[in-house]
């Protein structure tokens, strides 16, 4: 029942709605104007992954995504080396070009580095190997190197949460390091109110860079996912006398023939934990 609010990596991802499409348009924009450190923030369900997993098969560059959700710690170590862990196949194709090229010193043995030693790399010295992958990207002429961390479940009362800022204030400190990486990641709003208290610096520098999604679908995002799955007015009502729904609640009423129950929502409308 859970993996129905759950977007699947691999699928075929399509956004609906112009709001989510203003959203995609304006990271895009982001990535090719330079902004190195991006933030989508939103509320549980509101389709942060969704957009992130969007970017999958971009026209240009090299995108990798991480999901920390089930990896136990948050500190750059862990961030880097799941990033690396995760996309391995990407790794190894950026390893393969370079032998290519004859490339000299570090790069040729990153070139040459096992899978297993290229992660453990990433665990033990994650800034340095994430710059021998950005100068790799840069030297094969596939920049830019666009990596999505997923972390949109992690709140600020998780003990955690420190070590994950701590983290994203060492992106900050090494932007002009790794000229040509983008790190894209979800956050929830209260996480980011954490960081305007703790981490103004690094506050400053998310804020510049920041989409925020909306909580809930409005009437033109509901008209033209109806429209794209065809379904009828009569459910169209249905659907509409649930109240404010979140684009992954609408996506599982339609997938599911408008079960409320498997979708987390209740006859009144409020989203209820089972």
């Amino acid at each position: 029942m859970q993996r129905l609010l759950v977007p699947n990596r691999g699928s075929r991802i399509k956004l609906l709605g112009p709001s989510w499409r203003a959203a995609r348009e304006k990271l895009l924009g982001m990535i090719h104007e330079d902004y190195q450190l991006i933030t989508i923030i939103g509320r549980a369900g509101a389709g942060k992954t969704t957009l992130l997993l969007s970017l999958e098969g971009m026209s240009d560059g090299v995108f990798m995504y991480a999901d920390m959700t089930e990896v136990r710690d948050r500190d750059l170590s862990a961030i880097v080396s799941t990033v690396f862990a995760d996309n391995i196949h990407v790794v190894r194709d950026v390893q393969e070009k370079l032998k290519k090229t004859g490339v000299k010193g570090l790069l040729r043995a990153f070139a040459k580095a096992s899978p297993d030693e290229v992660v453990e790399s990433a665990r033990l010295k994650p800034m340095e190997t994430l710059k021998l992958l950005n100068d790799a990207v840069e030297l094969l002429g596939m920049a830019p190197l666009v990596i999505g961390i997923d972390e949109g479940l992690l709140s600020q009362d998780d003990p955690r949460a420190v070590d994950f800022i701590n983290a994203m204030h060492a992106f900050r400190n090494n932007m002009q390091a790794i000229p040509s990486t983008r790190i894209i990641i979800t956050l929830l709003p209260d996480v980011v109110n954490l960081i305007s208290k703790v981490d103004t610096p690094l506050f400053d520098i998310l804020r510049l860079g920041a989409i925020t999604l909306p909580d809930y679908v409005t009437k033109e995002d509901l008209k033209e996912v109806i429209q794209e799955y065809g379904l009828s007015e009569a459910e169209l009502s249905k659907i509409d006398a649930l109240g404010p729904l979140t684009m992954r609640q609408l996506i599982c009423l339609i997938n599911t023939k408008l079960d409320t129950t498997k979708c987390g929502i209740d006859t009144a409308g409020e989203i209820s934990i089972e």
